[in-house]
């Protein structure tokens, strides 16, 4: 089996795999601590493997992605004792299946670089992808496998805090949708705000980058927070929670 950890600002990801298939058995969180020791995050991954009947043993290899370098050491560390397994840490000087167009490739965060190969192994191409997650990141790949480029901008949960945090008289919401658009109630105002702001949001970007490069493109949703948003835009979005764990399924199976 193969195990897949995704390191984020706000949580860690961990999914186990089997050998012939991307689609991962579990799929569990743990929050990002970046005070923890690797001997933490050991005890964490042993009680995530005991939770689901998996022996360590049973892992053969595994892929760490992250945008948390602080951390990345730490959980690695973690792997190496807990796994007797190659480990692979997902970066642009691997063999991605695809070639990266930007200024600077070693720039692309791990976790761009893992949707992207999972939109490219399992979407039609060309293909737009939005990870919703600490910030909502939108990324092209053209029909000939290349990703054209990024955009990246607050994430709902970040903007939802932001506004909460910075007005005196805004409550903290749940992200459970309005009735209506028109909001008639402070709640009901900012959970029209929110989910309606960000999936015309989703929309204009798919409208832009689609017109930029002249094409009909899949578009395809993950993260924590795009159950919430995707389903109201305008356009139609496949939802994929585990994109980038598939992704990064997919660049270990062709990089070791």
């Amino acid at each position: 089996m193969i195990l897949t950890a995704d390191i984020g600002n706000t949580n860690i990801c961990f999914a186990l795999h089997p050998d012939d298939s991307a689609e991962p058995l579990f799929f569990e969180r743990i929050h990002t601590n970046r005070e923890k020791t690797s001997a933490e995050y050991a005890s964490d991954l042993k009680t995530i493997l005991r939770l689901h009947e998996v022996h360590a043993d049973d892992v053969t290899a595994s892929a760490v992605s992250s945008v948390v370098p602080v951390v990345t050491k730490s959980l690695k560390a973690a792997l190496e004792q807990v796994l007797a397994c190659p480990i692979l840490e997902i970066s642009s000087a691997i063999d991605l299946s695809y070639t990266i167009h930007v200024d600077d490739p070693r720039t692309v965060g791990h976790d761009i670089l893992s949707d992207a190969a999972g939109a490219v192994q399992h979407y039609p191409l060309p293909v737009i992808t939005f990870d919703m997650g600490t910030a909502t990141v939108a990324t092209m790949i053209s029909e000939e496998k290349v990703l054209e480029g990024i955009l990246i901008c607050p994430g709902v949960r970040t903007s939802l805090n932001s506004l909460a945090s910075s007005t005196s008289a805004l409550p903290t919401i749940a992200l459970d949708p309005p009735e209506k658009a028109i909001g008639r109630n402070t709640v009901d105002s900012m959970k029209s705000g929110i989910i309606y702001g960000m999936a015309g949001l989703m929309d204009g970007i798919i409208d832009r980058m689609e017109e930029e490069t002249g094409k009909k493109c899949t578009v395809v949703a993950t993260g924590g927070l795009s159950p919430f948003i995707a389903p109201y835009a305008r356009h139609e979005i496949l939802l994929d929670s585990t994109l980038l764990m598939k992704g990064m399924y997919a660049l270990l199976k062709r990089n070791l």
